[in-house]
């Protein structure tokens, strides 16, 4: 049996915009909850770099994906 082209690809009828928007939302929402996380295992007493460093590393794992994904595009 034969598969239609619109079966194999059933992103293919949303706008390449709305895609960026979700993905975006999304990647924001897991690194919030991600450094949060992380910032709620520190101790009370932490350096203000940690508590930075726990939000700024997923930040910096998203950015590498959203760029791995842009040079395929």
């Amino acid at each position: 049996m034969d598969i239609t082209r619109q079966q194999a690809h059933p992103l293919r009828g949303v706008p390449r915009e709305l895609i960026n928007i979700v993905g975006t939302a999304l990647a924001l929402f897991a690194v919030v909850a991600a450094g949060g996380l992380i910032s709620s295992v520190l101790p009370d007493n932490g350096s203000p770099w940690l508590f930075a460093a726990s939000y700024g590393a997923p930040a910096a794992v998203a950015f590498v994906i959203y760029w791995w994904i842009a040079q395929k595009l």
